[in-house]
């Protein structure tokens, strides 16, 4: 693992002014008109944790989203709700879903709340607008290429709103938080967030752009504008900063914890120094931790438990 070791220095806070940028430049703004209502409850398919799934519908940019809350019962209570926004949320409790086929992976491979839960996390999971739009029409649902199951849909919400598609995604998860907090289902917990691949992009952003997360951890989000997903037309269309990277952005979590997972594909040793700038934002430079594993982009079983129990260390 390449080393992070630096010598202890004063942090340095970044500009208030930073954290307004991001969230124009992005477009990372709730819907001013969005509203959220009490959905149905269900228990969970998967047998392994015992609770209920509570939903929470969203109206968010004319749109309706159902994130789902789970907060186990057959095991201690660590007293944090972590958000975890992902493509769509049955998988996220290691249940079937429309991308099962698309993916032809074994549902329980991305049972990341499932994983979280059975430690004692209460988990509120997030779906993706693009992919809800995306799994409603027949004519996308099938489309195994991200171009062609996504691309239309980018291509819709460039016409309907000003904002990045990055940005309203982000601010979707920023409504989700605000339903979780006024449904009272957090009951005072503390609220963190945690992501993989697409999830970790938001994760990432929210813990940067919302300072009600108190904890985030992510894994394979692909740090840095040199990543070529940044550009695609459902997160910033092409439109990349030029006189900014992601630094800047991730030195707003300061000095909130964080941990950066990656297996080598689109985090690790190749974007450390981006960690490296932002860690002198971080009192001590302590408290922005990095993981850093072999086995490429998937998230391993071993490495989500690690991940979990540095959000239960940091949430405790």
């Amino acid at each position: 693992m390449p080393s992070l070791h630096e010598s202890p220095s004063p942090s340095i806070t970044p500009e208030p002014s930073a954290r307004h940028w991001w969230r124009d430049r992005l477009g990372a703004v709730p819907d001013p008109e969005g509203s959220w209502r009490p959905g149905g409850s269900r228990e969970p398919e998967h047998p392994g944790v015992r609770g209920e799934i509570h939903q929470l519908v969203l109206t968010s940019y004319g749109a309706e989203l159902t994130a789902e809350f789970f907060r186990p019962v057959s095991v201690p209570s660590t007293g944090a709700v972590v958000v975890v926004p992902y493509y769509d949320t049955p998988p996220l409790f290691a249940e079937e879903t429309g991308r099962t086929e698309l993916t032809g992976r074994d549902p329980a491979l991305s049972a990341h709340g499932l994983q979280l839960a059975e430690v004692g996390h209460a988990v509120l999971a997030v779906p993706w607008w693009f992919e809800q739009v995306a799994a409603e029409d027949p004519a996308l649902s099938g489309a195994r290429d991200l171009a062609e199951r996504y691309g239309p849909v980018a291509a819709q919400h460039r016409r309907e709103q000003p904002m990045t598609g990055l940005g309203r995604s982000i601010a979707d998860v920023m409504l989700a938080v605000t339903a979780l907090q006024e449904s009272g289902l957090a009951d005072g917990a503390r609220v963190a967030t945690f992501g993989h691949s697409l999830g970790g992009k938001l994760a990432l952003h929210l813990a940067a752009l919302d300072d009600r997360v108190e904890v985030a951890a992510v894994h394979e989000p692909g740090l840095g504008f040199a990543h070529p997903t940044w550009g695609d037309p459902w997160h910033l269309d092409g439109d990349i900063p030029k006189d900014r990277d992601q630094d800047e952005l991730l030195a707003l979590v300061a000095p909130r914890p964080f941990l950066l997972a990656g297996g080598g594909d689109c985090d690790g040793g190749h974007n450390l120094h981006l960690v490296r700038e932002a860690r002198k934002h971080w009192p001590d430079r302590q408290g922005l931790d990095v993981l850093l594993h072999d086995g490429g982009h998937a998230l391993p079983r071993y490495v989500m438990a690690g991940i979990r129990e540095w959000l239960r260390e940091r949430t405790s």
